[in-house]
Order: structure tokens, then sequence, then C-alpha cells
């Protein structure tokens, strides 16, 4: 073959190459604005007694410094936490910092009951489908993850704060508030 015989197949290659390379780098593109919308997941409420949402609850909503934890029934660190996290509610008012409880259970008679009896007094969700599970590697509890009020995750080793007591909580929590 001569190189004038070659030359279509080069701007064919060359072509195929240049669409590939737009078309991937569009679906890029599209991906992270994706993952940026979720960002927002809202999840039903369990309990909605009393001061308690009913519907939907935003996990992580605008220019609020957030505390999500996630929990089961059964689980024995799970239940030492509720006192601290009682105290936080107590320090913080709601709109300053925004405190969700989620579980994959499925059992809302089961969730209420714990709710009641550990004296849960901020909402808690359920997460069946493992949305937010899933979105925030949640896959051992309890997994506690922060995050400030540009919705930026706060780490203690790269994912979720290792902070178990309500003094190491404040630590952490105080200054995410104060500056604003």
């Amino acid at each position: 073959m001569t190189n004038s015989q070659l030359q279509p197949n080069r701007r064919a290659v060359l072509a195929t190459v240049g669409t590939t390379l737009a078309v991937g780098s569009a679906g890029c593109s599209a991906l992270g604005k994706n993952q940026s919308t979720e960002a927002n997941i809202s999840l039903p409420s369990i309990v909605t007694t009393g001061e308690f949402p009913s519907g939907e609850v935003v996990l992580v909503p605008d220019n609020t410094v957030t505390l999500l934890n996630f929990f089961a029934t059964w689980c024995k660190p799970c239940i030492e936490e509720m006192p601290v996290f009682r105290r936080l509610r107590s320090e913080y008012d709601p709109d300053t910092l925004h405190m969700v409880s989620i579980t994959p259970e499925v059992d809302e008679e089961l969730i209420t009951a714990f709710w009641e009896k550990h004296d849960g007094t901020w909402p808690v969700v359920n997460d069946p489908s493992l949305k937010a599970t899933d979105k925030w590697n949640a896959n051992s509890y309890p997994t506690n993850l922060l995050f400030d009020r540009d919705g930026t995750e706060v780490t203690d080793d790269g994912h979720g704060i290792l902070a178990r007591s309500f003094k190491n909580l404040n630590e952490q929590i105080a200054p995410l508030i104060e500056n604003t």
C-alpha cells in the first residue's frame, strides 16, 4: 500500500479517537453533575411524633453543619453513643447542627421502639435501598460523618470521624459552627 492509500484510514482512525475522547469527556462531566445533585439525598422519617419531621428528611442540607450517624438497633456501640448524641442535640439548635441517624433496617416498629427506649431526640430515617449507605460507604456500625456548611465531609482518617465522646465530637463540630 502506498502512503496515499493509508491517509484515509489514518483520518478515520483519528476521527474515531477524537469522537471517543469527546463523548467520554462529556460522560465524565455529566457524571460529576449527577454526583453533586445526589448530595441532597432525602430519606423517609421513621419517628414522626412531637418535633420530629414527617415525610422525607434531607440528609445534608445546604449551608448547615451536618452530623450523620449510620447505626443499627442491634449494635452495642450505637447504643452507647445515644447519650452523646442527646447531649449534642441539647447543646446545638437543630438549625445550627443538623443531625440525622440512618439505619438500613426496615422494621419501623423495631426502629421506633429503639428510638423511644434510648431517648432519641433528633430525626431517624431508614435506608432499606442503601442509597445513603452506599453513597457514603457506611459499611460498619456506627459510622459517623460530619459535613461543613459547604457539604464537604470532615474526616479523621479519610472516612468518617472516629470521635465517640461528647468532648471529642464537640471539638470537631464547634469550629465548623463558629466559622460562619
